[in-house]
């Protein structure tokens, strides 16, 4: 029995993993607020309402990367003194956004490069946000089953099929709409949710 000292920390580990409040709501927040305003002047450009030309949307998103990472910077450090940072499902979820991250990154820069090199179609940036809705997906399932809240579970769901439908509306000006609607829904909401139950920092 000289393995239950073991066992007893190995449980104790996980429960507290699994009894930390998430603290990636900032974060939801932040992104899903920035891409819902970058969908939105995407659809504004692309639509013609914003009289110049489809190509400057480029612009926009530059501006969005930028901002975002800027933003990002700031905001984990307003992360010091949280309880749980090294909890298992806040380390669990902050490795997997990092990652779908990664995911649509790749993807948007090999569009460009396609684009670039003549082998590519314009089509393939619509395919940019249903690629990021099923990262979402991905995410919010991997954090849920490691001690998230049960909710991310459905947006998981909801996730993925806003990345099926979408395809639907690829090569029209209304795919935007639709996936700044989503973003606002899978991120904005969720951030709200998260933020309201985050612990206070502690006293430093």
């Amino acid at each position: 029995m000289s393995d239950n000292p073991d066992l007893a920390y190995l449980r104790s580990v996980a429960e507290s993993g699994e009894r930390a409040a998430p603290l990636g709501g900032r974060f939801f927040l932040w992104w899903g607020g920035l891409a819902s305003i970058a969908l939105l002047a995407h659809w504004f450009v692309i639509s013609g309402h914003a009289g110049i030309l489809p190509a400057y949307v480029g612009f926009v998103w530059m501006v969005y990367g930028v901002v975002g990472l800027a933003g990002s910077f700031v905001l984990a450090r307003t992360l010091t003194g949280k309880p749980g940072r090294g909890a298992v499902n806040n380390r669990g979820e902050s490795a997997v956004w990092q990652g779908m991250v990664w995911l649509v990154a790749a993807y948007a820069i090999g569009a460009v490069v396609a684009m670039f090199l003549g082998r590519g179609h314009a089509l393939l940036f619509d395919t940019i946000p249903l690629v990021a809705f099923g990262g979402y997906g991905v995410s919010y399932w991997v954090t849920a089953r490691l001690g998230g809240p049960r909710w991310m579970t459905a947006l998981a769901i909801v996730s993925w099929l806003a990345s099926g439908i979408g395809l639907s509306l690829v090569g029209t000006a209304e795919l935007y709409l639709f996936a700044a609607a989503m973003v606002s829904v899978l991120a904005v909401v969720p951030g709200i949710v998260l933020l309201r139950g985050e612990p206070a920092a502690e006293p430093g």
